[in-house]
């Protein structure tokens, strides 16, 4: 798994925008990551990961990143990661809150797109329906590393899991797990 620092995903992302450079756009792409990258890129966590998975609303573009920067493109063969795209349909993230939440990175640094990072909260909530080691690694970093404040992170999970379509009640169990082990809660009921 390639340990990359900042500069080096700057770089990835400013070989994008130049090529958007040519696409005639009338205002920035906003690309949104989710993730292990967002841990990594925005919040500052020392795990490796090779894919970016990210999240463009223009299919278009969408088409044009992935082809330009996905999983065999020249981009990953030169810096060693790509991107991948993220489904949002299948994380407990409710839309399109989770988009007004989400933050700027590398602010300044690109003229086409703004790479956007999904909040430490809905980064949290991304990563329950899976909840595989490198998740809980990631819920790790970012509660001990962040003030998450509890209260907000339930009420944004009370809101994105009336849409949630899997396992409710697994659902519900890895959160409390999740509440037990970062923030000392005792199990809470969810069912309405």
């Amino acid at each position: 798994m390639k340990l990359a620092r900042e500069s080096e995903f700057w770089s990835f992302f400013r070989d994008i925008d130049e090529r958007l450079s040519k696409e005639n756009l009338a205002e920035k792409v906003p690309l949104y990551i989710f993730g292990g990258a967002a841990a990594v890129i925005a919040y500052g966590s020392r795990r490796g990961t090779l894919d970016i998975d990210a999240y463009v609303e223009d299919r278009a573009i969408k088409k044009k990143l992935l082809n330009w920067a996905g999983q065999g493109s020249e981009l990953e063969n030169r810096h060693g990661f790509y991107l991948h795209s993220a489904n949002t349909e299948l994380m407990l993230i409710e839309t399109p809150d989770w988009k007004y939440r989400s933050v700027e990175i590398l602010r300044g640094k690109l003229r086409h797109i703004r790479v956007m990072a999904v909040s430490k909260e809905d980064l949290i909530l991304s990563k329950l329906s899976r909840y595989n080691d490198r998740d809980r690694e990631d819920i790790q970093f970012i509660t001990g590393k962040y003030n998450i404040n509890s209260d907000r992170l339930i009420k944004y999970y009370k809101s994105a899991r009336q849409y949630f379509v899997g396992n409710l009640e697994m659902l519900d169990t890895t959160f409390n797990i999740v509440l037990k082990e970062h923030f000392g809660l005792s199990p809470q009921s969810f069912a309405a």
